[in-house]
Protein backbone atom coordinates (compact mmCIF):
# COMPACT_ATOMS: atom_id res chain seq x y z
CA UNK A 1 0.00 0.00 0.00
CA UNK A 2 0.85 3.51 -1.11
CA UNK A 3 0.06 5.89 2.26
CA UNK A 4 -0.52 10.20 2.00
CA UNK A 5 -1.83 12.45 3.55
CA UNK A 6 -4.27 14.79 2.78
CA UNK A 7 -4.98 18.08 4.57
CA UNK A 8 -8.12 20.35 4.42
CA UNK A 9 -9.69 22.64 6.39
CA UNK A 10 -7.60 21.84 8.99
CA UNK A 11 -9.47 18.18 9.18
CA UNK A 12 -6.58 16.03 8.29
CA UNK A 13 -7.46 12.24 7.04
CA UNK A 14 -5.09 9.81 6.51
CA UNK A 15 -5.68 8.01 3.52
CA UNK A 16 -4.63 4.91 1.18
CA UNK A 17 -4.67 4.11 -2.22
CA UNK A 18 -4.64 0.13 -2.73
CA UNK A 19 -2.73 -1.94 -5.05
CA UNK A 20 -3.89 -4.93 -5.22
CA UNK A 21 -6.20 -5.80 -2.16
CA UNK A 22 -7.19 -3.80 0.81
CA UNK A 23 -8.04 -4.51 4.37
CA UNK A 24 -11.81 -5.23 5.21
CA UNK A 25 -12.54 -3.35 9.11
CA UNK A 26 -16.09 -4.76 10.51
CA UNK A 27 -17.49 -1.69 11.35
CA UNK A 28 -20.50 -2.20 14.33
CA UNK A 29 -23.08 0.53 15.41
CA UNK A 30 -22.26 2.05 18.74
CA UNK A 31 -24.71 4.62 20.36
CA UNK A 32 -23.57 6.79 22.78
CA UNK A 33 -23.72 5.36 27.04
CA UNK A 34 -26.22 6.81 28.62
CA UNK A 35 -26.12 9.02 31.94
CA UNK A 36 -26.62 6.92 35.23
CA UNK A 37 -26.54 8.97 38.46
CA UNK A 38 -23.11 7.62 39.01
CA UNK A 39 -21.65 7.66 35.52
CA UNK A 40 -22.32 11.54 35.89
CA UNK A 41 -19.98 11.47 38.86
CA UNK A 42 -17.53 10.08 37.04
CA UNK A 43 -17.87 12.09 34.17
CA UNK A 44 -17.45 14.83 36.01
CA UNK A 45 -14.56 13.78 37.37
CA UNK A 46 -12.61 12.49 34.58
CA UNK A 47 -13.16 15.53 32.99
CA UNK A 48 -12.00 17.99 35.57
CA UNK A 49 -9.01 15.98 35.40
CA UNK A 50 -8.99 16.21 31.15
CA UNK A 51 -8.94 19.82 31.74
CA UNK A 52 -6.68 20.13 34.41
CA UNK A 53 -4.34 17.83 32.98
CA UNK A 54 -4.38 19.65 29.55
CA UNK A 55 -4.40 23.10 30.77
CA UNK A 56 -7.67 23.60 28.88
CA UNK A 57 -8.85 27.47 29.57
CA UNK A 58 -12.23 26.97 29.37
CA UNK A 59 -14.67 23.98 28.23
CA UNK A 60 -18.07 23.00 27.91
CA UNK A 61 -20.27 19.88 27.22
CA UNK A 62 -23.23 17.93 26.56
CA UNK A 63 -24.27 14.67 25.58
CA UNK A 64 -27.51 14.06 24.05
CA UNK A 65 -29.68 10.80 24.15
CA UNK A 66 -32.64 10.40 22.12
CA UNK A 67 -32.79 14.03 21.38
CA UNK A 68 -32.76 14.86 24.87
CA UNK A 69 -29.80 16.36 26.74
CA UNK A 70 -28.66 14.30 29.24
CA UNK A 71 -25.50 15.64 31.36
CA UNK A 72 -24.40 19.14 30.35
CA UNK A 73 -21.20 20.88 32.90
CA UNK A 74 -18.59 23.61 32.40
CA UNK A 75 -14.85 23.50 33.25
CA UNK A 76 -12.40 25.86 34.14
CA UNK A 77 -12.36 29.65 33.83
CA UNK A 78 -14.56 32.07 31.45
CA UNK A 79 -11.64 34.76 32.17
CA UNK A 80 -9.12 34.15 35.16
CA UNK A 81 -11.13 34.16 38.70
CA UNK A 82 -14.83 33.76 37.05
CA UNK A 83 -15.14 30.24 36.37
CA UNK A 84 -16.83 28.64 33.26
CA UNK A 85 -20.75 28.87 33.92
CA UNK A 86 -24.37 28.17 31.87
CA UNK A 87 -23.53 31.60 30.96
CA UNK A 88 -20.35 31.66 29.14
CA UNK A 89 -20.50 32.34 25.61
CA UNK A 90 -17.85 29.94 23.06
CA UNK A 91 -16.19 31.37 20.00
CA UNK A 92 -17.12 27.65 17.72
CA UNK A 93 -15.29 28.95 14.73
CA UNK A 94 -16.36 26.95 11.95
CA UNK A 95 -19.26 25.51 13.90
CA UNK A 96 -21.19 28.74 12.56
CA UNK A 97 -21.26 27.15 9.31
CA UNK A 98 -24.17 24.98 10.37
CA UNK A 99 -26.00 28.18 11.81
CA UNK A 100 -25.69 29.53 8.64
CA UNK A 101 -26.90 26.50 6.60
CA UNK A 102 -30.33 26.01 8.56
CA UNK A 103 -30.85 29.68 8.07
CA UNK A 104 -30.57 29.68 4.22
CA UNK A 105 -32.14 26.31 4.48
CA UNK A 106 -34.88 27.71 6.60
CA UNK A 107 -35.59 30.46 3.83
CA UNK A 108 -35.93 27.69 0.83
CA UNK A 109 -38.34 26.11 2.92
CA UNK A 110 -40.32 29.34 3.13
CA UNK A 111 -40.18 29.82 -0.69
CA UNK A 112 -38.28 33.06 0.07
CA UNK A 113 -34.88 31.76 -1.52
CA UNK A 114 -33.90 29.05 -4.01
CA UNK A 115 -31.01 26.24 -3.65
CA UNK A 116 -30.53 25.95 -7.52
CA UNK A 117 -30.61 29.25 -8.70
CA UNK A 118 -27.24 31.31 -9.74
CA UNK A 119 -26.62 33.68 -7.00
CA UNK A 120 -25.06 36.46 -9.64
CA UNK A 121 -28.04 38.55 -10.00
CA UNK A 122 -28.10 39.11 -5.92
CA UNK A 123 -24.14 39.17 -5.34
CA UNK A 124 -21.66 39.30 -7.45
CA UNK A 125 -17.91 40.06 -5.71
CA UNK A 126 -15.66 42.63 -7.53
CA UNK A 127 -13.07 40.27 -7.72
CA UNK A 128 -15.05 37.90 -9.96
CA UNK A 129 -17.05 40.63 -11.83
CA UNK A 130 -15.38 39.27 -15.47
CA UNK A 131 -15.75 35.80 -14.64
CA UNK A 132 -18.01 33.59 -16.02
CA UNK A 133 -17.75 30.75 -13.98
CA UNK A 134 -19.66 32.77 -11.27
CA UNK A 135 -23.17 33.06 -12.96
CA UNK A 136 -23.33 29.04 -12.81
CA UNK A 137 -22.26 29.09 -9.06
CA UNK A 138 -25.51 28.01 -6.63
CA UNK A 139 -26.56 28.50 -3.02
CA UNK A 140 -26.47 24.59 -3.12
CA UNK A 141 -22.74 24.13 -4.55
CA UNK A 142 -22.10 27.11 -1.32
CA UNK A 143 -23.87 24.67 1.40
CA UNK A 144 -22.01 21.31 0.14
CA UNK A 145 -18.69 23.56 -0.34
CA UNK A 146 -18.71 22.50 -4.60
CA UNK A 147 -18.10 26.40 -5.36
CA UNK A 148 -14.90 25.80 -6.61
CA UNK A 149 -13.52 28.71 -4.23
CA UNK A 150 -10.35 27.85 -1.98
CA UNK A 151 -11.22 28.45 1.89
CA UNK A 152 -10.41 31.90 2.51
CA UNK A 153 -9.26 34.45 -0.67
CA UNK A 154 -6.08 35.51 1.55
CA UNK A 155 -4.38 32.32 0.88
CA UNK A 156 -3.81 33.31 -2.82
CA UNK A 157 -0.95 34.74 -4.01
CA UNK A 158 -2.51 38.19 -4.80
CA UNK A 159 -5.26 38.10 -2.00
CA UNK A 160 -7.84 37.94 -4.58
CA UNK A 161 -10.87 35.41 -4.59
CA UNK A 162 -11.06 33.16 -7.51
CA UNK A 163 -12.11 29.61 -9.13
CA UNK A 164 -9.58 26.89 -8.36
CA UNK A 165 -12.04 24.71 -10.04
CA UNK A 166 -15.28 25.13 -11.85
CA UNK A 167 -18.93 25.45 -9.41
CA UNK A 168 -20.10 22.37 -9.03
CA UNK A 169 -17.46 19.79 -10.52
CA UNK A 170 -15.53 18.88 -6.91
CA UNK A 171 -14.90 19.50 -3.25
CA UNK A 172 -13.22 22.27 -2.10
CA UNK A 173 -13.67 23.50 1.71
CA UNK A 174 -14.71 27.10 1.49
CA UNK A 175 -15.57 29.21 4.36
CA UNK A 176 -15.74 31.69 1.38
CA UNK A 177 -17.94 29.93 -0.05
CA UNK A 178 -20.54 30.38 3.57
CA UNK A 179 -19.46 34.24 2.95
CA UNK A 180 -20.74 34.04 -0.24
CA UNK A 181 -23.97 32.50 0.62
CA UNK A 182 -24.26 35.15 3.46
CA UNK A 183 -24.29 38.36 0.66
CA UNK A 184 -26.59 36.28 -1.70
CA UNK A 185 -29.37 35.59 1.11
CA UNK A 186 -29.15 39.14 2.25
CA UNK A 187 -29.28 40.80 -0.80
CA UNK A 188 -32.45 38.97 -1.91
CA UNK A 189 -34.40 39.45 1.41
CA UNK A 190 -33.51 42.95 1.51
CA UNK A 191 -32.49 42.28 5.16
CA UNK A 192 -28.76 41.98 6.92
CA UNK A 193 -27.95 38.37 7.62
CA UNK A 194 -27.42 38.98 11.18
CA UNK A 195 -31.01 40.32 11.49
CA UNK A 196 -31.87 36.69 9.36
CA UNK A 197 -30.56 34.55 12.03
CA UNK A 198 -31.72 36.12 14.62
CA UNK A 199 -35.47 36.00 12.76
CA UNK A 200 -35.21 32.67 11.59
CA UNK A 201 -33.22 30.83 14.37
CA UNK A 202 -32.14 32.33 17.16
CA UNK A 203 -35.90 34.06 18.32
CA UNK A 204 -37.99 31.07 17.09
CA UNK A 205 -35.54 28.41 19.45
CA UNK A 206 -35.33 30.85 22.48
CA UNK A 207 -31.49 31.22 21.87
CA UNK A 208 -30.85 34.56 24.05
CA UNK A 209 -27.59 33.29 24.64
CA UNK A 210 -26.10 33.16 20.76
CA UNK A 211 -24.67 36.11 18.80
CA UNK A 212 -23.49 36.34 15.12
CA UNK A 213 -22.39 39.83 15.22
CA UNK A 214 -19.65 41.48 17.19
CA UNK A 215 -21.03 43.08 20.58
CA UNK A 216 -18.60 44.57 22.84
CA UNK A 217 -21.70 44.58 25.52
CA UNK A 218 -21.40 40.75 25.45
CA UNK A 219 -17.39 40.33 26.04
CA UNK A 220 -16.72 40.15 29.29
CA UNK A 221 -19.26 36.68 28.77
CA UNK A 222 -17.19 35.40 26.30
CA UNK A 223 -14.62 32.54 27.17
CA UNK A 224 -11.18 34.29 27.34
CA UNK A 225 -8.90 33.39 24.92
CA UNK A 226 -5.70 33.07 26.01
CA UNK A 227 -2.06 31.29 24.41
CA UNK A 228 -0.11 28.71 25.98
CA UNK A 229 2.03 31.74 27.58
CA UNK A 230 -1.30 33.45 29.13
CA UNK A 231 -1.44 36.34 26.49
CA UNK A 232 -4.55 38.10 25.46
CA UNK A 233 -4.65 39.41 22.12
CA UNK A 234 -8.41 40.67 22.60
CA UNK A 235 -11.84 39.10 21.95
CA UNK A 236 -12.07 38.55 17.96
CA UNK A 237 -8.75 38.85 17.63
CA UNK A 238 -5.71 36.99 15.85
CA UNK A 239 -2.39 36.99 17.86
CA UNK A 240 -0.81 38.70 14.47
CA UNK A 241 -2.87 41.72 15.08
CA UNK A 242 -6.22 41.33 13.23
CA UNK A 243 -9.29 41.81 14.83
CA UNK A 244 -12.79 41.89 13.56
CA UNK A 245 -14.78 45.32 13.76
CA UNK A 246 -17.53 46.15 16.36
CA UNK A 247 -20.90 45.43 14.72
CA UNK A 248 -19.29 42.94 11.82
CA UNK A 249 -20.37 39.24 11.54
CA UNK A 250 -18.86 36.26 9.70
CA UNK A 251 -21.43 33.61 8.48
CA UNK A 252 -18.25 30.76 8.21
CA UNK A 253 -16.86 31.77 12.04
CA UNK A 254 -16.87 33.62 14.96
CA UNK A 255 -20.42 33.01 16.29
CA UNK A 256 -20.67 32.99 20.10
CA UNK A 257 -23.00 30.93 21.68
CA UNK A 258 -23.56 28.82 25.04
CA UNK A 259 -23.35 24.56 25.19
CA UNK A 260 -27.08 24.63 26.18
CA UNK A 261 -28.19 27.43 23.58
CA UNK A 262 -26.28 25.24 20.81
CA UNK A 263 -27.89 22.28 22.02
CA UNK A 264 -30.97 23.67 21.43
CA UNK A 265 -30.05 24.40 17.96
CA UNK A 266 -28.55 21.01 16.89
CA UNK A 267 -31.36 19.22 18.70
CA UNK A 268 -34.06 21.59 16.64
CA UNK A 269 -31.84 20.65 13.53
CA UNK A 270 -31.77 16.92 14.15
CA UNK A 271 -35.81 16.57 14.10
CA UNK A 272 -35.86 18.74 10.92
CA UNK A 273 -37.31 21.71 12.35
CA UNK A 274 -39.02 23.81 9.95
CA UNK A 275 -37.83 21.82 7.02
CA UNK A 276 -40.34 19.88 4.66
CA UNK A 277 -39.10 15.70 4.52
CA UNK A 278 -37.98 16.34 1.17
CA UNK A 279 -35.91 19.28 2.01
CA UNK A 280 -34.02 17.65 5.55
CA UNK A 281 -33.64 14.19 3.70
CA UNK A 282 -31.86 16.37 0.60
CA UNK A 283 -29.83 18.18 3.58
CA UNK A 284 -28.54 14.87 5.47
CA UNK A 285 -27.49 13.54 1.74
CA UNK A 286 -23.85 13.79 0.95
CA UNK A 287 -23.42 15.76 -1.85
CA UNK A 288 -19.91 17.24 -1.47
CA UNK A 289 -17.57 14.35 -1.50
CA UNK A 290 -14.39 14.83 0.23
CA UNK A 291 -13.00 11.31 0.87
CA UNK A 292 -14.41 7.42 -0.65
CA UNK A 293 -14.24 4.61 0.76
CA UNK A 294 -10.72 3.34 -0.89
CA UNK A 295 -9.04 6.33 0.20
CA UNK A 296 -10.36 6.19 3.94
CA UNK A 297 -7.88 4.30 6.46
CA UNK A 298 -8.66 4.51 10.72
CA UNK A 299 -5.18 3.52 11.16
CA UNK A 300 -4.42 0.05 13.20
CA UNK A 301 -7.07 0.96 15.83
CA UNK A 302 -10.43 -1.20 14.92
CA UNK A 303 -12.29 -0.31 18.09
CA UNK A 304 -13.53 2.95 16.91
CA UNK A 305 -16.44 3.30 13.79
CA UNK A 306 -14.06 3.66 10.25
CA UNK A 307 -16.55 5.49 8.25
CA UNK A 308 -17.36 4.18 4.65
CA UNK A 309 -17.14 7.81 3.23
CA UNK A 310 -16.82 11.54 4.21
CA UNK A 311 -18.50 14.51 2.99
CA UNK A 312 -20.81 17.26 3.35
CA UNK A 313 -24.43 17.34 2.98
CA UNK A 314 -26.58 21.08 2.35
CA UNK A 315 -23.68 22.53 5.51
CA UNK A 316 -23.18 19.89 7.62
CA UNK A 317 -20.15 17.19 8.02
CA UNK A 318 -21.36 13.56 7.32
CA UNK A 319 -19.56 10.46 8.16
CA UNK A 320 -21.28 7.46 6.42
CA UNK A 321 -20.79 4.30 8.53
CA UNK A 322 -21.79 0.83 7.40
CA UNK A 323 -25.28 1.36 9.41
CA UNK A 324 -25.61 4.91 10.07
CA UNK A 325 -24.87 8.57 9.41
CA UNK A 326 -22.76 10.85 11.75
CA UNK A 327 -23.51 14.44 10.98
CA UNK A 328 -22.19 17.42 12.77
CA UNK A 329 -19.36 19.82 12.24
CA UNK A 330 -16.20 20.54 13.49
CA UNK A 331 -14.44 24.14 14.59
CA UNK A 332 -10.16 24.97 15.13
CA UNK A 333 -8.70 28.21 15.05
CA UNK A 334 -5.59 29.41 17.31
CA UNK A 335 -7.47 29.19 20.53
CA UNK A 336 -10.75 26.87 19.67
CA UNK A 337 -11.64 23.26 19.34
CA UNK A 338 -14.85 22.62 18.99
CA UNK A 339 -17.41 19.63 17.53
CA UNK A 340 -20.76 19.05 17.99
CA UNK A 341 -21.97 16.02 16.04
CA UNK A 342 -25.05 13.56 16.14
CA UNK A 343 -25.68 9.79 14.90
CA UNK A 344 -28.78 9.75 12.86
CA UNK A 345 -30.37 6.42 13.58
CA UNK A 346 -30.27 7.13 17.16
CA UNK A 347 -30.38 10.83 17.86
CA UNK A 348 -27.23 10.52 20.26
CA UNK A 349 -24.92 13.33 20.42
CA UNK A 350 -22.18 15.27 21.89
CA UNK A 351 -20.99 18.96 21.98
CA UNK A 352 -17.48 19.89 23.26
CA UNK A 353 -16.65 23.39 22.90
CA UNK A 354 -12.57 24.32 24.22
CA UNK A 355 -11.57 27.73 24.20
CA UNK A 356 -7.65 26.23 24.67
CA UNK A 357 -4.23 27.25 22.66
CA UNK A 358 -4.53 25.00 19.53
CA UNK A 359 -2.48 21.77 20.12
CA UNK A 360 -3.43 21.22 23.81
CA UNK A 361 -7.44 21.39 22.82
CA UNK A 362 -6.93 19.34 19.86
CA UNK A 363 -4.85 16.54 22.77
CA UNK A 364 -7.97 16.92 24.84
CA UNK A 365 -10.24 16.39 22.07
CA UNK A 366 -9.00 12.98 22.04
CA UNK A 367 -9.29 12.30 25.54
CA UNK A 368 -12.57 13.92 25.70
CA UNK A 369 -14.18 11.81 22.69
CA UNK A 370 -12.69 8.48 23.93
CA UNK A 371 -14.12 9.25 27.28
CA UNK A 372 -17.92 9.97 26.08
CA UNK A 373 -17.64 7.87 22.91
CA UNK A 374 -14.89 6.23 22.56
CA UNK A 375 -16.16 4.34 19.28
CA UNK A 376 -16.28 7.76 17.62
CA UNK A 377 -14.94 7.99 13.89
CA UNK A 378 -13.32 11.87 14.62
CA UNK A 379 -11.25 9.90 17.13
CA UNK A 380 -8.66 9.21 14.23
CA UNK A 381 -8.78 12.31 12.55
CA UNK A 382 -7.72 14.25 15.70
CA UNK A 383 -5.02 12.43 16.86
CA UNK A 384 -4.07 12.95 13.06
CA UNK A 385 -4.28 16.26 13.61
CA UNK A 386 -2.10 16.47 16.71
CA UNK A 387 0.59 14.54 15.08
CA UNK A 388 0.66 17.30 12.81
CA UNK A 389 0.80 19.74 15.16
CA UNK A 390 4.19 19.32 16.63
Amino acid sequence: MIFKKRFINAVIICTFVSMGSSAQVKIKRTDIEDISNSRALMLDVAFTEIVNRHKINTAGVALIKSRQVVWLNHYGFQSPGVPASTNTLFNIASLTKTITAETVLKLVAQGKLSLDESVAPYWLDPDLKDNLNVHNLTPRMLLSHMSGFMNWRYFADDGKLDFIHKPGTSFGYSGEGFEYLAKYAENKMGVSFDKLVQATIFDPLGMDNASIIVDKKLFNRIAKPLDKKGNFYGYYCHPQGYCSKEGSYSAAANLVISVADYAKFLISSMNGDGLPPKLKNDRNTMQGIQFTQREIDCGDTIDILCPIKLGYGLGWSMSLLEDDMLIGHRGTNWTVVSIAYYYQGSGDGLIIFFNAPNKAGLAAMIDALELLDPDSPEIHGYKLRLARSH
